[in-house]
């Protein structure tokens, strides 16, 4: 009996990727372009996780002024960690989020990583392991071998020199656009740190990957550059803090939109601080309700409206 975690690795994500990598090929002809349309694939059945990811990481960046006000306020690690969950709780948001899109991205990885080893390896091995699991439909297996070639690149072999600088340089340029500038010293430094060492580190890796691999990645990081700049609302780009002659942000409207989320959930506290303050004197909801919309009228929150 196979072991619980491998078999639902392979059954769920290893074997469906091969066989639509093979289908693709086989409709295109070319396994580049095959490559192409299974990063596409994959980019739009993650997209409500990504979406998830970015918009929590947004309320995240708006809290962290809080956070810091927390930690300074409460020195108990546990009335510390209560308060920080309470204000999770009050913002709608949970820290997990942030890691939503990347806990399904890892092991897609490994299973691209096997993928591209079976279906354009050229041992005879990589063949036999192939056939086991292609499924029962005849285009599928009477297309074997498959093309390896794209551009200069075969997708079964390591590149050692332009897809492995192409993968760092699509890491740092989107790390630059997501990351928002550092509100102090520590996190400055870390971001600093994080700008640099992740490129590097995934531009090495990618000497001993398959080339199918690295220019899925590549082509990921794009589309996730793409989804960034769209998401935040378009607008300038900031290209002196993009090569690291600034310490802007690269898309300023994000700064923007954090300022914006930041005075929302400052209102909402304004709001709990007002509810417990009028619950202290006793008054009727229906007159709470009115002081606060008053305030709000007269604040300009509704301006415009009929």
């Amino acid at each position: 009996m196979p072991e619980p975690i491998p078999y639902l690795f392979n059954t769920f994500l290893v074997y469906p990727l091969t066989n639509l990598f093979v289908a693709f090929t086989v409709l295109t002809g070319n396994a580049g372009l095959a490559v192409i349309l299974v990063t596409i694939f994959i980019r739009f059945v993650t997209l409500p996780l990504n979406l998830k990811q970015m918009r929590t990481t947004r309320a995240m960046a708006a809290l962290a002024p809080q956070l810091q006000t927390l930690q300074k306020r409460f020195k108990d690690p546990k009335r510390r960690s209560q308060e920080q969950m309470r204000l999770y709780r009050e913002a709608k948001i949970s820290p997990a989020g942030c890691f939503s899109s990347l806990l399904i991205q890892m092991p897609i990885l490994f299973a691209l990583f096997q993928t591209f080893r079976t279906t354009v390896g050229e041992t005879p091995e990589s063949l036999i392991s192939l056939s086991d699991r292609l499924y029962g439909w005849e285009y599928l297996r009477t297309s074997m071998p498959l093309p390896a070639d794209f551009l200069w690149l075969n997708l079964g072999q390591p590149d050692q020199l332009v897809l492995p600088v192409t993968v760092a340089a699509s890491t740092f340029v989107l790390q630059k656009v997501t990351m928002l500038p550092a509100t102090d010293d520590k996190q400055r430094a870390q971001n600093s740190m994080m700008n640099f060492l992740m490129p590097l580190m995934f531009g090495y890796i990618t000497l001993t990957l398959p080339s199918g691999l690295g220019l899925y990645y590549v082509l990921s990081n794009l589309i996730g550059i793409v989804m960034q700049y769209m998401y935040v609302g378009r607008g300038p780009v900031n290209w002196r803090a993009l090569v690291g002659l600034s310490q802007d942000a690269v898309l300023p409207r994000a700064v923007e939109i954090r300022q914006a989320t930041i005075d929302q959930l400052s209102n909402l506290d304004d709001d709990d601080d007002e509810e417990e303050s009028d619950a202290k004197e006793g008054k009727p909801a229906s007159q709470k309700n009115a002081a606060r919309r008053r305030r709000r009228y007269t604040s300009g929150k509704r301006k415009g409206r009929r």
